[in-house]
């Protein structure tokens, strides 16, 4: 146990100093290196801060027994007498007799950072199956046809042959992807193609091309595991940074020039919503 600690601090502070690092990078040349490039690192990194295991396993060498060689005839000892039985039990030593483990550092240490671990699973877990039982109560399929005309037009334009089903969720400001398994593009039940509308279904199905929400919560399961590491919950806020740059980077690219404006525009005042509703 003393081992896998061990290995668990030096694997979460190695990573720590490699999240400081990516995140300084990133400051320093954002308009160098593409957002996306980040998101592939990030990716890679929280894979390898979630394999508690060593690179290269440690194997013991075979430890090798050298038997003395008889340059002369040993003398055998005659056979020892054995006492009579007299009926009476064997009497064994207080030191031979079976000791209770006694609680250590490590053991609590462990059960410290499972507990932590277990928490942060069990928060995620609760809020996502929140929010799944709220689509299940209040939200319905997106019916009206304009909208799902620009929809449908939206994932044309990223050659999506498959796309998630559309929701409309009452009390949601701004869309929103949700989803692992199934996912779900959520509207707000009053979106109007007024307010932006294609530029956000836009941004919605670009994540989901990208599959931004399976890193997200890669993100979150390093997190649980390193959750006594602040760095880890710095990464998490920068992650997510830079999965929304690498939507914006997309968009941009198949977006023509003289609507970058208003999609620019557009996210901007969702970003605001989302602000106030926090």
């Amino acid at each position: 146990m003393d081992e896998i600690l061990m290995d668990l601090f030096a694997l979460s502070l190695g990573g720590g100093v490699v999240a400081l690092v990516l995140m300084g990078v990133a400051r320093v040349t954002r308009a160098r290196y593409a957002a996306k490039w980040r998101c592939v690192i990030w990716a890679l990194l929280c894979l390898r801060l979630i394999i508690l295991l060593p690179l290269v396993p440690q194997v013991q060498a075979p430890v090798q027994m050298t038997v003395p060689q008889m340059d002369r005839p040993v003398a055998v000892s005659a056979a020892p007498t054995v006492a009579p039985n007299t009926g009476t039990a064997p009497q064994i030593h207080p030191d031979e007799e079976e000791k209770a483990p006694a609680l250590t550092m490590s053991h609590i240490v462990s059960g410290v950072w499972l507990l932590g671990m277990c928490g942060v699973l069990v928060w995620s877990g609760v809020s996502h199956m929140r929010l799944r039982r709220y689509l299940r109560r209040w939200a319905s399929v997106e019916t009206r046809e304009e909208v799902c005309c620009r929809y449908a037009a939206q994932a044309q334009r990223l050659n999506l042959k498959r796309v998630p089903k559309l929701l409309a969720c009452p009390g949601l400001e701004v869309p929103m992807l949700t989803g692992l398994v199934a996912p779900a593009l959520m509207l707000p039940q009053n979106a109007s193609p007024e307010d932006g509308l294609d530029y956000a279904l836009l941004h919605e199905l670009i994540h989901y091309r990208r599959r931004d929400i399976w890193l997200k919560a890669l993100a979150m399961l390093t997190v649980s595991v390193h959750w006594f590491n602040p760095v880890m919950w710095l990464m998490v806020r920068q992650v997510d940074r830079d999965i929304e740059l690498a939507c914006d980077e997309m968009a941009l690219t198949v977006l023509p020039e003289e609507e970058r404006l208003a999609y620019g525009e557009t996210i901007l005042q969702a970003a605001a919503r989302v602000h106030r509703q926090t």
